[in-house]
């Protein structure tokens, strides 16, 4: 099977599971227990994906570090959309405004759910964790709003 075949598929997969989750919690009344859980398990795991050493980083290289933060969420991010969907704009060393445009996670969890006779508009997962993604990134010092878009959103980050 080509690669991207087997991308195509584990994307469907993991969209459709994260579309299942959401229905689950949201129907069983526990999304308070999903998003503690969620953000419980995140602030463990960001430093994998932005690295150990980020918060010394901060203190002695904050302008470097926060650029390699905010191109390692751009890295990850292209997991679930290519980079061409992605926008990063430096507003400063310390502010960064990352678009995600015609988000391809966005309209695989919509056709998915439409498939499976959910009830779900995909947005609300994204306006779920727009609510989440701020208290994550706070564990290292970084301030981050999302505003939702018609088919995607932009991520304001910001170094304390």
């Amino acid at each position: 099977m080509p690669i991207e075949e087997k991308y195509d598929k584990l994307l469907d997969q993991y969209a459709l599971n994260e579309v299942m989750n959401y229905v689950l919690h949201k129907e069983a009344g526990t999304m308070d227990k999903r998003n503690d859980m969620m953000l419980k398990v995140w602030k463990k795991m960001l430093p994998r994906f932005a690295g150990t050493t980020i918060k010394v980083m901060k203190a002695v290289v904050p302008g470097r570090t926060f650029k390699n933060l905010v191109n390692g969420f751009v890295s990850y991010s292209q997991s679930t959309n290519p980079l061409s969907n992605l926008e990063v704009t430096w507003v400063s060393d310390r502010e960064a405004l990352i678009r995600t445009r015609d988000c391809v996670e966005l309209q695989r969890m919509r056709d998915l759910a439409k498939k499976a006779g959910l009830d779900l508009d995909p947005k609300e997962i994204c306006k779920n964790d727009s609510k989440i993604m701020p208290d994550m990134f706070e564990e290292f010092g970084v301030e981050v709003t999302i505003e939702l878009e018609e088919n995607g959103c932009v991520a304001r980050a910001k170094l304390k």
